[in-house]
């Protein structure tokens, strides 16, 4: 890759080798793997009927985001960072929404509580799926999400051993038998 005087004759890669393979990531790091601008959403708080949503941004301002909530039916999502920034957030029983008719974005290398769920649990276990987070052209981020949470869970039914509609898992006597 070089001539007699020594000077490089093949193109260089982003660490400057001569001929080298190395190339940026989607976050501009040379080598790198692309964790360094990604969006982190986890579990914050979580109590008996609210739950905390946490958010870490990267490099990439959030101008949008969505994520389905499994194991839970949400009530309502308010406040959090998207609060703060102006962001209509929706929800349906599974799936949060929030976006910026303005054009406002969450900004680059914040992190805290993205929103506050109210929320009634449907098993033992609550875990963020589907999420897609985007940027203020609507561009994807890469986006990591954490471990699901335990959450409390009363599975209603008839508790009474002798009757017909016996739930052998309910935890709850619903008053039915």
């Amino acid at each position: 890759n070089y001539d007699c005087d020594g000077n490089c004759t093949a193109e260089l890669d982003c660490a400057g080798l001569c001929g080298g393979d190395t190339i940026e990531d989607v976050c501009g790091e040379c080598g790198g793997d692309g964790s360094t601008c990604a969006i982190s959403l986890s579990f914050g708080s979580v109590s008996d009927e609210l739950m905390d949503i946490l958010i870490d941004i990267g490099t990439e301002s959030v101008g949008g985001f969505q994520f389905n909530v499994d194991g839970v039916t949400v009530i309502s999502a308010a406040n959090g960072l998207a609060g703060d920034a102006g962001f209509t957030v929706s929800n349906s029983a599974s799936v949060v929404i929030g976006f910026s008719l303005t054009g406002s974005t969450i900004p680059a290398g914040s992190s805290g509580v993205l929103t506050s769920l109210a929320y009634t649990a449907n098993s033992s276990q609550a875990c963020i799926s589907g999420a897609v987070v985007s940027d203020s052209a609507g561009n994807a981020l890469s986006v990591n999400v954490g471990d699901c949470v335990d959450i409390n869970y009363v599975n209603p039914g008839c508790t009474d051993d002798t009757a017909c509609n016996y739930n052998a898992d309910a935890t709850e006597d619903d008053g039915s038998c």
